[in-house]
């Protein structure tokens, strides 16, 4: 009789995050079931059990703190699932109150492939292994070189990828595929001012350039997210359409 492979939910509105957990994970014997927003990540999990649960905290409608909510008031929902929050900003504040809500363990994004695939392995393993970590893992720590594309990538590739060129231009060609349709979202947003679109696509973007070895377009969706926090209308209008300049000039000669 074969035996059945384990399932982990992954819970993240960004199209990209998604891609690159599928990818990381896509040679261990599990079962990933994606899902773009907490209605859905319910559905899942009305339909059938999981072992793990992955969720970003930031995400349109019904945050991630929301889904850990439904958690604790339904158990039945979460039957014996590990929760992992994949997110970034986890501050020590932030970091006390998920382990309060029965988070087992954190992972600040951007995350690398070593990093998501080690965390797996650990939550998949029998309850008679180490006891639950609520702390977070330490986040990569990124140190770029002065000049050229290709040594940012390499250090991307390093840093993020375990040293695997292949995985991060399969990741990367997806990425790019889908920028043009993040920047119609994003045009959207900015004729309608809607700072919160807005600020979700900049949160999404900062980890995802990072990964790709873009630190200053990085930097550039993190000032973003945080104009857009602040209310920052005229700075946060500008960012996009610096940002958005960035984004389109990504893969031409």
């Amino acid at each position: 009789m074969t035996q059945k492979r384990p399932r982990i939910l992954l819970v993240d509105d960004d199209p990209a995050l998604r891609r690159f957990v599928q990818m990381a994970l896509e040679d261990m014997p599990v079962d990933l079931v994606a899902c773009d927003s907490v209605n859905a990540a319910v559905q899942v999990l009305q339909q059938g059990t999981v072992q793990t649960i992955v969720t970003d905290l930031m995400m349109p409608g019904e945050s991630g703190l929301g889904l850990l909510q439904r958690l604790k008031d339904q158990p039945a929902l979460r039957g014996t699932a590990r929760v992992v929050i994949l997110s970034a900003g986890l501050t020590t504040a932030k970091r006390e109150q998920l382990a309060h809500m029965g988070v087992w363990s954190m992972l600040d994004k951007p995350v690398s492939v070593v990093q998501l695939i080690t965390c797996m392995e650990e939550a998949l393993a029998p309850p008679a292994a180490p006891a639950p970590r609520p702390e977070a893992a330490a986040a990569v720590v990124a140190r770029w070189p002065e000049n050229t594309e290709r040594a940012h990538a390499q250090t991307a590739i390093d840093l993020f990828f375990a040293g695997n060129g292949e995985l991060f231009r399969s990741y990367r060609a997806s990425c790019l595929a889908q920028f043009p349709h993040d920047v119609q979202t994003g045009d959207a947003a900015w004729e309608a001012l809607d700072l919160v679109a807005l600020r979700h696509l900049a949160h999404n973007f900062k980890s995802v350039l990072r990964m790709l070895g873009y630190p200053a377009l990085s930097t550039q969706a993190q000032a973003l997210e945080e104009n857009c926090a602040l209310g920052q209308t005229a700075p946060a209008m500008d960012g996009w359409q610096t940002l958005r300049t960035g984004l389109l000039a990504l893969g031409k000669p």
